[in-house]
């Protein structure tokens, strides 16, 4: 079994074994919950709308992190935040997105008697990821960790490793799921860490404004708390400041305007161009080996839009059948532009007299492939 496979199996069992499991911290019944929409009127991300399967884009954003440094129990620590998103696609396999971030990017040590707080505003955890499976799986975590020696490199060195997955492509972040998640698990065992905010579980499939907060769920009660247009915590009307707690928004898009960035599109477009660029006249002689390079190198780019886990499948049709018309098209007005191709050419003179007519066709169509023509995702055309 994978490693992936086996953080979805854990997420799939009760959030305090699956705390336990993952973070190596004893579970305590702390809030984690959506917020009710009342609570954040002036917010459009508290509408709680259902998530659907191959048709949505997955935002989680932790929109307001806060830790009042005198709630923690070392002298000095380093706050930071860990989370895991993990969605299975369409054939069962699970994919994971799982970022590292220091509170501080310095990482500067802080002494717990300072008495006041450290505040993180917005910070993209998940973005435009598609959404092909059944249950959306999570790991959040506001950890303090004890500022030992061996603490800040290993610290850098995680957050260095999560910048590098970054938080918008599975196929880029797949390498480093599982180095991440052991380097946290081995942090809180060596330098010792102090989970101020947990959760693990599935989430329920809906967007909203998601809470987790450093107190007893049982002494918690909505009616005492709203938001603020910033997603600061109010209780009473009054910023929340004697325990821990993180404000996460999770949104839901019909379309993922980042796409042109996905790696494997992105190196077969370049492979597709160049193949373009490279064939010259020849491209119009279906016989020849310049034409046979163009097509391939186009199936291979149909083959990497169905094969991306980053692409919602109708989405991934939509791409390859427009990256296939558009070549057609170019050749379309080629053969029109030059007459009658490759088959005229007796000679030097003859080339060079079409290689003079290809470049006036340049005019109508650019001998070179770009997404930059395709329209992305017209959903109402289709």
């Amino acid at each position: 079994m994978s490693f992936l496979s086996t953080l979805a199996d854990i997420l799939n069992s009760p959030p305090e074994e699956a705390i336990e499991k993952i973070y190596h911290s004893p579970s305590k019944q702390r809030v984690a919950q959506f917020a009710p929409p009342g609570c954040a009127r002036k917010l459009d991300t508290a509408a709680q709308t259902p998530i659907e399967a191959n048709k949505h884009y997955i935002t989680v954003t932790s929109q307001k992190t806060v830790l009042p440094y005198d709630r923690v129990l070392f002298k000095t620590f380093y706050g930071v935040v860990h989370s895991t998103i993990l969605v299975r696609d369409d054939d069962g396999e699970p994919r994971s997105l799982t970022t590292f971030a220091g509170l501080d990017p310095a990482l500067t040590a802080i002494d717990k008697r300072a008495g006041e707080k450290i505040v993180q505003g917005p910070r993209t955890l998940l973005e435009f990821a598609p959404f092909r499976g059944t249950a959306i799986g999570s790991t959040i975590a506001l950890l303090a960790v004890e500022a030992a020696n061996y603490a800040k490199p290993l610290l850098s060195t995680l957050q260095k490793m999560s910048d590098l997955g970054g938080v918008a492509f599975f196929s880029a972040a797949k390498a480093l799921a599982e180095p991440l998640i052991s380097g946290v698990q081995a942090l809180s065992e060596a330098a010792g860490s102090g989970a101020q905010v947990v959760y693990a579980g599935n989430l329920p499939l809906h967007t909203g404004i998601f809470l987790v907060a450093g107190v007893d769920a049982r002494d918690f009660d909505w009616a005492d708390y709203t938001f603020a247009s910033d997603y600061t915590l109010l209780r009473r009307g009054t910023p929340v400041g004697d325990f821990p707690y993180m404000v996460l928004t999770i949104e839901a898009s019909a379309n993922r305007p980042n796409w042109k960035q996905i790696p494997e599109l992105r190196d077969a477009q370049a492979a597709l161009n160049a193949a373009v660029k490279e064939a010259g006249p020849a491209i119009l002689n279906p016989s020849s080996p310049e034409r046979a390079k163009v097509e391939s190198a186009l199936l291979a780019l149909e083959w990497a839009c169905l094969n991306t886990p980053d692409l919602c499948s109708e989405d991934a049709d939509y791409i390859a059948g427009q990256a296939r018309a558009k070549i057609e098209k170019f050749l379309h007005f080629a053969d029109a532009g030059i007459g009658s191709g490759m088959r005229g050419i007796a000679g030097p003179s003859d080339a060079r007299e079409f290689r003079d007519r290809l470049r006036r066709v340049d005019r109508v169509a650019t001998p070179a492939f770009s997404f930059d023509d395709i329209e992305p995702f017209p959903r109402s055309d289709r």
